[in-house]
């Protein structure tokens, strides 16, 4: 379980930080003057919350082998209202030319949760 656990922090902050670089290049060279605060909240929040999120399911799975999948829904639904409420908290506006920098570290880090949700569901066949 450890080792499992090892392998995903590893392979959640290779990708993670490879979409960050590209992120900010691409960025950077758009819109030369913006604020890269909520570029760089969203990405260490989905981090974070990602990681945590398959951590439990990964200490859980044993306990509650039929209840994975609502986990990670759960969870997914969380993350989303969690951010939410603290950009509410740290007066961040969210429009919609900030959004997609969220969205997309929000995305990366979907994928990376549904890849190893996946290979923990498809374990118990």
């Amino acid at each position: 379980m450890i080792k499992e656990i090892v392998r995903f922090l590893f392979l959640c902050s290779i990708v993670l930080v490879v979409g960050y670089f590209i992120h900010s290049v691409v960025v950077k060279y758009l819109t030369p003057t913006k604020d890269f605060f909520i570029i760089n909240f969203s990405y260490v929040f989905n981090g974070v919350f990602s990681c945590l999120l398959t951590i439990i399911i990964v200490v859980l799975r044993e306990k509650f082998k039929d209840q994975v999948g609502f986990i990670f829904m759960a969870g997914s639904l969380v993350k989303l209202g969690l951010f939410l409420v603290i950009s509410r908290v740290a007066d961040l506006e969210i429009h919609k030319s900030v959004f997609l920098d969220f969205f997309i570290a929000y995305v990366i880090c979907l994928i990376l949760e549904v890849y190893w949700v996946s290979r923990i569901l498809k374990d118990y066949k």
